[in-house]
């Protein structure tokens, strides 16, 4: 056995422990992190809003307009209110969506277009949303990205009772 002095045994513990950390760090990299193939098709997700945000206002043109009071909501026209309306801009507030990495076909006409102000933010977000068979199209024009959510998210984001005239 090697004879060491009590401070000499110490750094022999503390590096045998760093070299220990470093490889554990060093293979967790290899084992969990995409790998090239898998990163082209890869999608990531990401919320639609930020989770620090605050939604001031979301804007449906010719349709409807949701403001924040304090810690409540009014909508004008007020077709919708009450836990509809809390439950609609909880879905806003919540939803991720993954990342698409090929931008879709769809016919610009049949978007619905919304826009939210977000406090602490000068220009507002701007989102086209398209509805497909499959799936719900977001494309976020402030980061160009084209973003993909379950359809059934749609009734959440958009109850049916914001488009009654």
């Amino acid at each position: 056995m090697i004879k060491l002095s009590k401070t000499g045994w110490n750094n022999v513990i503390i590096f045998a422990v760093m070299g220990f950390i470093l490889l554990i760090n060093a293979t967790h990299e290899n084992v969990y992190a995409p790998s090239e193939a898998r990163d082209a098709s890869h999608q990531k997700n990401v919320a639609l809003i930020g989770e620090q945000q605050v939604i001031l206002t979301l804007t449906i043109p010719n349709t409807v307009v949701v403001e924040r009071i304090g810690r409540t909501w009014r909508a004008t026209p007020a077709n919708i209110s009450g836990q509809a309306l809390e439950q609609m801009m909880m879905s806003w507030q919540q939803s991720s969506a993954d990342v698409m990495v090929q931008a879709p076909e769809v016919d610009r006409q049949f978007s619905l277009d919304v826009q939210l102000d977000i406090a602490g933010v000068a220009e507002p977000l701007q989102f086209n949303v398209y509805a497909t068979e499959q799936q719900l199209l977001v494309f976020n024009q402030a980061t160009q990205q084209w973003l993909a959510l379950p359809i059934e998210l749609y009734n959440q984001l958009f109850p049916k009772e914001i488009f009654i005239n």
